[in-house]
């Protein structure tokens, strides 16, 4: 009967914490065996192909695409599981994985590009005036917050002046009525 390792003696063996290990084993749909208390059990195959996922991780590959790759990884013939060389996963994973990419983003692209197109060809006038619209608004709105700040200013200034002038009338009346009293 082949190693059983714990969930600890797996974390130590793979660097990956046991939680990333729980979650890889949901989002893969691993396989992995539990013992009679229920456990999780892990094999020496299980070890190895949590550390082709994570180097995989760490080369720029996400799960979806490991997903969609796993089941050339590992083949399932009856209780025995044949891993190929671990460069030849990293080469098959590595090149069908950006080979599917790029053609789901020249996909992509090129959907974009022509529904870019088509739209600039049936309303380039409408499209020209909306901009123009955006911006005359933009500019119409900066104009006049810049007048307001203007007008708090101007006010501001004002009050400022009125209570100088006050302060000088007060005071020059102050002075007549103290030459009065001198004088009289």
């Amino acid at each position: 009967m082949e190693k059983c390792y714990t969930v600890a003696e797996t974390v130590k063996l793979t660097g990956v914490k046991s939680y990333v290990l729980r979650y890889w084993e949901d989002e893969l749909s691993l396989p992995i065996r539990r013992n009679e208390l229920g456990h999780r059990c892990y094999t020496q195959d299980d070890i190895q192909l949590f550390l082709n996922i994570k180097e995989l991780k760490n080369r720029g590959l996400q799960l979806r695409a490991i997903h969609d790759l796993l089941p050339k990884l590992t083949k399932k013939e009856g209780m025995e599981v044949i891993v190929p060389e671990e460069k030849d996963k990293i080469h098959l994973l590595e090149s069908e994985s950006i080979e599917k990419e790029e053609k789901e983003t020249r996909d992509t692209l090129r959907e974009e590009l022509l529904e870019n197109v088509q739209n600039f060809k049936a309303e380039p006038d409408k499209k020209i005036l909306e901009f123009q619209e955006i911006l005359e608004r933009l500019i119409t709105q900066e104009l006049h917050a810049q007048k307001e700040g203007e007008d708090r200013w101007r006010t501001l200034d004002a009050a400022i002046r009125r209570q100088q002038m006050a302060r000088r009338e007060a005071a020059a009346s102050s002075e007549k009525k103290g030459k009065k009293k001198n004088g009289v």
